[in-house]
């Protein structure tokens, strides 16, 4: 395969409802818009129908690989190990829950090489989650403006799409759900040049989050651990 101008890493783990309507619409944005790309399907330690399809569709289009996870490790170890492969002169990550519309990519992708940013992501201006989710979330960017100074309104929207040599200075290590924060604070430390674009998150439709009780104490441990040098 010729190298892609973007390779975009998309972890999934138990989304057999999901994992080929976002790989074929991502798919089907990239080449409509004219962009070499590549999509680094990682199955991340599923049990379910995920690997099986994901191997039917790298049979259909040469543009998508997977990697495969035997174990799973976390949502950041997933997407380390897919960027890993990527060969792209650009690089990101999204999720594969299907509640970011494939255009807003290709919108997150062309902002990013229109105005020469470092790195680029969107702002969920519209959520569906239940109200304490929102409510976590909201004190989660505070918290991470007032202990890091990042203004960042979105901390873990995605995707997150970068320079490849950005992404390689940051040197990303979390295996957990703080990989986003990780890449924000590191990022505003570098003085990246960051932008959010708004886009609306629709309801999943199928499959279920991830994200559990234990994931805001996770996110809360971390912030402490890098505000204290300790990461």
């Amino acid at each position: 395969m010729i190298k892609p101008e973007v390779s975009l890493v998309i972890p999934f783990y138990n989304e057999e409802g999901n994992v080929e309507k976002v790989i074929q619409e991502l798919s089907s944005e990239f080449k409509k818009n004219k962009i070499s790309y590549e999509i680094l399907a990682v199955n991340n330690g599923s049990w379910d129908k995920t690997p099986i399809i994901i191997n039917k569709l790298t049979k259909e289009n040469k543009n998508i690989r997977k990697i495969d996870v035997k174990k799973n490790k976390g949502y950041g170890y997933g997407i380390l190990t897919g960027l890993k492969y990527a060969k792209g002169s650009y690089v990101g990550y999204g999720w594969g829950d299907n509640q970011i519309a494939a255009s807003d990519f290709v919108k997150v992708f062309k902002r990013l090489k229109q105005n020469n940013l470092d790195i680029c992501k969107v702002k969920r201006i519209l959520r569906t989650e239940s109200f304490s989710r929102k409510v976590q979330s909201k004190l989660y960017n505070f918290l991470v403006l007032i202990l890091f100074s990042a203004n960042i309104k979105d901390v873990n929207g995605c995707p997150k799409i970068m320079k490849k040599a950005v992404y390689k200075s940051l040197n990303l290590k979390s295996y957990d759900w703080f990989l986003d924060p990780e890449l924000i604070i590191k990022a505003k430390r570098k003085k990246f040049k960051i932008e959010e674009l708004p886009v609306i998150s629709s309801k999943r439709q199928k499959g279920k989050s991830k994200v559990d009780f234990k994931t805001p104490l996770e996110f809360f441990k971390n912030l402490i651990k890098y505000k204290l040098g300790l990461e």
